[in-house]
């Protein structure tokens, strides 16, 4: 080779070298205060990527120029264009519109939210706590678009039900799936009784997590959850917890406490005219008084007390409150007369119009959460510990909750790394309200309650035993029912639960482009439910329970994931593995009569102990992944992919998605203005399933509680499965956009979906002939469809520091069951049920239709439509198997508005409910017994009434005319005979729209002059809080005024539809304070 082909060949390498120089760059990423934000990721377009370190820091190289992508959870993200530079400091500026931040997704995923395919709802921390709510269901209710948060009455540590875009599953568990930094952990409700008319509720797996330690929730719906196969078919909430990423180096402790009163909520409207006892009213005395003076009629006819029996006294027995007027100054003796010579003596007959709400507590709440930050150049920690103590409104009820919350995160490495997220809570309560229809039931009794009865009286002497030391059992009434204050002292329902969860995550990174993570993780609780009744009408010989529930759930994953630009190409993937091991366990030991009342232990046993043990386990095995590709940061295109297979079902089960997403902004430029400046359209098609509880794909015998001749009995499952079951299988697919308008202070988010719920599973019933009651199949179908609203508005931002915020929600959902399992003729499903009336899903029909008794009308001719009365006046015999109402409301609708003035923070919401109609026993029975308002309004006691003129005005009514046909009624009654006529369910059925005032703040961070010269605060500030502070509004059919949230027994599906003598909520005020040293 010459000279001349050596100089040539060397200059070509130097400019080749020059042309591909590697230029490494370092920086950090701050927020807007100037601190510093770990877990960025740093990417070059077309090039390398990374994460910011603990201290915020990163570092990579590049070649010639590029353009720098910069993204975080809750901050908008960034891109610079680079140009050689070798250090670079970015700052990134919090993210309020939602329009260009990132979020958390399925597997703890975090994706830009510009690219997602798909509708996605954050609430952040302040959201949950700044009102001072202590549970997190109650936190989370209004304040996600198509979320419905049902709380089940106002006991404390009550569960709630949630549902996500409706209800399209005929199983009774429809809650979403909960996941907690990645690990799913349980939601199920612990619960006692029969689920149907009684039982009592000890609370869900949800109201384990502190609120303050929760950094976000992101509620995942339709193709969002699609990563969970076949446990995605309700949706999914994603917790995600507060770590030390975001703390100053070094350590940080923060104090916060919340102290407040609960008074028990929007009792029911009660008359305050009448007593106890019959025909007590002006009407009866007429007709039936003869000569007597009314003070005589009553004393011989309505009401005189002896010994509450109904044996001697005059209707001393009777529970209802037809008695006599009570305005008048009438003398009659009752049940906490004075007794001379043996001779109950006469007392003044007064309304004790308050005896209901005297017989409630002011509850008292207190709340403590210490936390720690701490953190160095590689690593990270945030510890908590917490104490929670209250005391209920229902006297002698308690509950103490303790948890502790450990995060950690430790860079050993430039490429290896791990994380560990633990918790643990511990739970006690000395007493829990029993629910339903159940004399333990305080409630219970309170809806016969006499409208005379002096409550201050019946607690001072509840205790009251006789010279041997034996109660009393000092009451009102001595045929049906206890002294309330006795049930909450000598029925009691404690329990002390332990429960731990959490995971371990280790992360290794060979190339900026590719990391792999090895996760495992536990949920695992334990439960102690102690149950004793020492004497009432139910139990006269006393009873107890003993009940001891395990729940474990192990779940361990291996993911690969992928993050690489190539020129205008973005490609991002996972690429994984779960597997999962879950088992239950419950033993019950009790006994139904005891020997000596108040010994709980079965060596004092009458008769048979009984025992109940149930023992299931589970396992799984899944593989999954994702890719999302994207084209210059304005079309995106996203498929997933998941493969199941269960030990509960014996085939392998495959859910795909796919979703687009695109910018229109982004790709013409000229679309932006000032009054657009983003426009996103996006679709997605997604499949997913609902699985079965283990057991269900086969035919099993059980343990007999009772042995033979000294030999274990077992016993043959009445429920027949067939094998090759499926989970439910639910394809849906969704459209949205969204805008933000006018220099980003109004964003819009619209989403319309349908979905498809086919092969439900559920026992369809055969003849016993066959040796079974029915077959565990996979039948039916649902359709349903809907339409959810986010709009998101910053009304003001001045400049002297004037800022409002309002949040709008709503949502509106409709389905239909379009088949159940016609090979068998079967049209009618019956989910819930109690005191006659079914929630029913039926073949043409909305799911949640209430069956029961209805009124029988006139078929044709003039007076269709009319209510048919008898020869007496009253309404006919009803009509069974009548739909009498939905339990699925019209839309949901909710609005926050918060705002902020310099040091100050104001916020409220109003949450606003359209239809969903409910059967209320509080309304059936204040009917029947005469102490509801209605029984007594517009003088209807003291007249002869008529159907239409004086009761349901808003109705037709028709009588015979004799001649086989219809004529207006005429046929007048009484107001007691017309509310006791029962047996009409649809008669105590309303509607149940309402507007709450759900919550409200206030706060204001203490100026530091205040504070300054107490060593070590940094920070202080004050809030007064308040929740569940007004029902401004409920529907007309509502006529005793209930809270439409007050709740059935049961929290699954089968309580939906139904209040069952629910305990009322409570109205909180409340005083926050908090600390940072």
């Amino acid at each position: 080779m010459n000279k001349r082909s050596i100089a040539i060949l060397a200059s070509n390498i130097l400019v080749c070298s020059a042309l591909y120089a590697q230029t490494a760059l370092k920086g950090k990423v701050l927020d807007q205060d100037g601190k510093p934000i770990p877990g960025v990721s740093v990417t070059i377009r077309g090039g390398a990527g990374t994460q910011t370190g603990i201290d915020g820091g990163f570092s990579l190289t590049y070649t010639g120029g590029g353009v720098l992508n910069v993204t975080a959870v809750g901050y908008k993200s960034k891109q610079i264009q680079l140009s050689n530079q070798t250090n670079l400091n970015v700052t990134l500026e919090s993210s309020a519109e939602n329009l260009d931040e990132v979020v958390v997704t399925a597997l703890g995923i975090t994706r830009e939210k510009k690219s997602l395919g798909y509708a996605m709802q954050e609430v952040k921390a302040k959201e949950l706590t700044d009102a001072g709510q202590y549970s997190l269901t109650g936190a989370l209710a209004g304040k996600v678009a198509g979320v419905q948060v049902n709380q089940f009455g106002g006991a404390i540590g009550s569960s709630a039900r949630i549902s996500i875009r409706g209800n399209t599953s005929l199983q009774a568990n429809q809650q979403p799936l909960i996941v907690v930094d990645g690990i799913p952990i349980t939601n199920d409700s612990q619960r006692s009784g029969d689920n149907t008319y009684s039982g009592v509720d000890y609370g869900s797996g949800l109201n384990d997590i502190n609120p303050d330690d929760i950094e976000s929730i992101n509620v995942l719906k339709g193709g969002a959850a699609a990563l969970y196969g076949m446990r995605a078919g309700t949706g999914v909430i994603m917790i995600t917890t507060k770590s030390g990423k975001r703390a100053e180096n070094g350590v940080q402790i923060s104090y916060d406490g919340n102290f407040s009163i609960d008074r028990a909520a929007n009792l029911p409207k009660y008359q305050n005219l009448y007593g106890q006892g019959s025909r007590g009213d002006e009407y009866s005395f007429k007709k039936f008084g003869g000569n007597l003076s009314y003070q005589d009629y009553v004393t011989q006819n309505s009401f005189s007390y002896v010994d509450g029996t109904g044996n001697i006294g005059v209707n001393d027995n009777i529970d209802e409150s037809w008695g006599p007027r009570m305005d008048i100054g009438l003398l009659i003796p009752q049940f906490n007369s004075p007794v001379v010579n043996g001779v109950r003596q006469a007392t003044a007959w007064n309304s004790h119009k308050n005896n209901v709400r005297e017989f409630f507590q002011t509850g008292f709440s207190q709340n403590h959460n210490i936390s720690l930050l701490s953190k160095s150049d590689r690593s990270s920690t945030r510890a908590s510990i917490s104490y929670r103590n209250q005391t209920g409104t229902v006297p002698n009820t308690d509950q103490k909750k303790y948890t502790a919350q450990l995060n950690n995160e430790y860079k050993v490495s430039d490429k290896v790394s791990y994380d560990i997220m633990s918790n643990f809570t511990r739970t006690e309560s000395n007493n829990l309200v029993t629910q339903g229809y159940d004399a333990a039931n305080p409630m219970n009794g309170l809806i016969w309650f006499g409208r005379q009865v002096d409550m201050q009286d019946l607690k001072k002497n509840w205790d009251q035993k006789d010279a041997q030391g034996k109660y009393t059992y000092y009451n009102w009434n001595s045929a049906y029912h206890m002294n309330p204050f006795y049930t909450m002292h000598e029925s009691l329902n404690a329990m002390k639960m332990n429960r731990v969860f959490g995971k371990t995550s280790l992360y290794y990174q060979p190339f900026d482009f590719l990391k792999f993570e090895g996760r495992v993780g536990l949920d695992y609780y334990n439960t102690h439910m102690f149950e004793t009744t020492y004497f009432n009408f139910d139990n006269k010989n006393g009873k107890f329970d003993e009940i001891k529930n395990s729940n474990s759930d192990f779940n361990a994953d291996f993911i690969a994931n992928f993050n690489k630009q190539f020129g205008d190409l973005s490609l991002t993937g996972i690429l994984g593995a779960n597997y999962r091991d879950y088992q239950y366990e419950t033993n019950t030991l009790g006994a139904k009569g005891l020997n000596v009342l108040g010994v709980y232990t079965i060596s004092n046993k009458i008769g048979d102990a009984y025992t109940f043990m149930d023992h299931s386990k589970g396992r799984s095995n899944s593989v999954y992944g994702q890719a999302n590709l994207g084209w210059k940061d304005q079309l995106y295109l996203d498929l997933t992919a998941r493969n199941d297979w269960s030990s509960t079902l014996k085939k392998s089960f495959f859910y795909p998605s796919a979703s687009l997403s695109w910018i229109p902004t982004a790709s013409f430029e000229g679309l932006k203005s000032d009054y657009l400046n983003f426009w996103k359209m996006r679709f997605n098609l997604v499949k997913v399933g609902n699985a079965t509880r283990p057991y269900q794909n086969g035919n099993y015998y059980y343990a007999q509680t009772d042995a033979y001749n000294n030999l274990a009995q077992m016993y043959k499952s009445m429920v027949y499965a067939i094998e090759g079951l499926e989970p439910e299988a639910i394809t849906s697919y969704e459209i949205g956009t969204e805008l933000g308008l006018f220099k980003d202070r109004l964003h819009l988010d619209v989403t319309y979906y349908q979905k498809v719920n086919k092969k439900q599973l559920l026992p369809v019933t055969t003849s016993n002939v066959v040796g079974f009651s029915s077959i565990f199949l996979n039948a039916g179908e649902i359709r349903s469809k809907g339409i959810e609203v986010q709009l998101r508005g910053d009304i003001l931002k001045r400049e002297d520091g004037l800022n409002w915020t309002t949040t709008v929600n709503f949502s509106k959902d409709r389905n239909k069951v379009v088949e159940l399992y016609p090979e068998l003729g079967l049209k009618d499903y019956r989910q819930g049920w109690t005191w006659g009336i079914s929630n029913m899903a039926s073949v043409g029909r909305p799911w949640g239709s209430l069956v029961g008794p209805g009124y029988d009308r006139v078929e044709d001719g003039p007076m269709k439509g009319a209510i048919k009365v008898g020869s007496n006046g009253l309404v006919s015999t009803p009509i069974d198997g009548q739909v009498i109402g939905n339990a699925v409301p019209d839309f949901l609708a909710s609005m926050r508005n918060d705002f902020t003035f310099k040091d100050f923070r104001f916020g409220f919401m109003l949450d606003f409910r359209k239809g969903g109609d409910i059967w209320s026993q509080t309304m059936s029975h204040g009917y029947a017994t005469g102490i509801a308002e209605i029984t007594a309004a517009d003088g209807i006691r003291e007249r002869a009434i008529l159907a239409g003129r004086d009761v349901m005005k808003n109705e037709r009514f028709a009588m015979s005319d004799g001649k086989g046909g219809w004529v207006a009624n005429t046929i007048e009654t009484t107001a007691q005979d017309w509310y006791e006529n029962g047996g009409i369910a649809e008669m105590y059925v309303f509607d149940g729209s309402f507007l709450k005032l759900r919550e409200a703040y206030i706060s204001y961070n203490l100026p530091k002059h205040l504070y300054s010269k107490i060593k070590g605060i940094k920070r202080a500030n004050i809030s007064v809080t308040g929740t569940n502070l007004a029902l401004l509004w409920v529907h007309k059919s509502n006529t005793m005024r209930l809270d439409p949230e007050g709740g059935g027994v049961s929290s699954d599906s089968r309580g939906v539809g139904f209040e069952q003598a629910s305990v009322p909520n409570s109205r909180s005020i409340g005083l926050k304070l908090g600390f940072t040293f």
